[in-house]
């Protein structure tokens, strides 16, 4: 049945973008980046779209859903719940456990409360992006720091201080993501997960999943499945699978 409803979705958005793509095209600002311009006037069809069409059937959706993997979600439920208690260091995750709230608040708000997919999936990606944002502000403050402990030591030595010697912000890894992602999920504390892996690739759109948007799902997806296979009575710390998907 998801299937058929995604199709359905897909074959009207086509239906719109290509019936009235001149109409749509007309209402560019001139000063519009034109790939973005239609990026935009999709997300907007498919919001429109989903609103038509899953909203009315969301209750039918989620029993399917819920009803499909109730028991996994039950297991789940637990395992998030004895995690949560974890200290950061179980993860291999650096900094505070304050550091990444912002990233589970947007899973939490976006993801967990919204009603359509299209807006679950985006907040996936700005999850994804928060997490690196705040990497990056933390990597740069540390620079800087670095930086003025040794133009600092140069200066006692009679020394001229030598610009940008802490080097550049290192790029955050697939590897190094993926736990900071999988804590953030813990944190947001989302329910039936497993449900909401099958309801988002099964209505994400096709050109999404082969961009941006279906990386950073199959990265959620890889997060969900690291935790429902994780066993806790024999887990003294935290090694998720390497590459940052399945």
């Amino acid at each position: 049945e998801l299937a058929r409803i995604a199709g359905f979705l897909d074959q009207l958005q086509r239906l719109v973008t290509d019936g009235c793509g001149g109409d749509l095209g007309a209402l560019r600002p001139p000063d519009a980046d034109a790939p973005a311009w239609e990026a935009a006037v999709a997300g907007a069809v498919r919001e429109q779209l989903e609103v038509e069409v899953y909203v009315p059937l969301r209750a039918a959706v989620s029993r399917w859903c819920v009803t499909g993997w109730a028991a996994e979600d039950a297991v789940m439920r637990v395992k998030m719940e004895a995690l949560r208690a974890k200290p950061l260091e179980f993860f291999g995750v650096a900094g505070s456990p304050g550091g990444w709230s912002d990233a589970a608040q947007v899973l939490r708000d976006g993801v967990g409360r919204s009603t359509l997919p299209c807006l679950k999936l985006r907040s996936i990606v700005g999850a994804a992006e928060e997490v690196a944002r705040r990497h990056r502000t933390e990597h740069e403050g540390a620079r800087r720091g670095a930086d003025a402990d040794t133009a600092h030591g140069r200066a006692d030595e009679g020394s001229s201080p030598v610009a940008g010697g802490g080097g550049a912000t290192p790029s955050l890894g697939a590897d190094d993501f993926l736990p900071i992602f999988i804590y953030c999920v813990l944190q947001a504390q989302l329910e039936r997960p497993c449900a909401l892996c099958i309801l988002l690739r099964a209505l994400c759109e096709p050109s999404k999943l082969i961009g941006e948007t279906g990386y950073y799902l199959a990265t959620f997806e890889a997060a969900v499945e690291h935790l429902k296979e994780l066993d806790l009575s024999d887990a003294t710390s935290f090694r998720p699978p390497e590459g940052g998907d399945r």
